[in-house]
């Protein structure tokens, strides 16, 4: 199964994933909200590559949002030791054509 890669980072209390993978370029989902934020990229994804490929594409996260959630907490507190604070991450996201 392909992936494209999808990175994560918060900014001003708002949830940013972007992607700069060739297949799915032009992908921004931001949002206060982490879990609309999240589930939102597998969305934008789908319609973006229909857009941008013409084929039907299922986009399945790597890791549930529970588990995204475990890590942003983990890793928020992690930043608040840091000098330079901030909360950032990559995370796979897989692809199969529609049936």
């Amino acid at each position: 199964m392909q992936q494209v890669t999808v990175l994560y980072k918060y900014v001003d209390g708002a949830h940013f994933f972007v992607s700069d993978d060739e297949k799915t370029l032009g992908l921004c989902v931001a949002h206060k909200d982490p879990v609309k934020a999240f589930e939102g990229v597998s969305v934008a994804l789908e319609k973006l590559f229909k857009e941008n490929h013409g084929e039907d594409t299922v986009f399945v996260p790597a890791l549930s949002l529970h588990e995204f959630q475990r890590w942003f907490v983990h890793r928020s507190e992690e930043a608040l030791s840091r000098p330079s604070p901030g909360t950032a991450g990559v995370f796979p996201w897989s692809m199969a054509v529609a049936a």
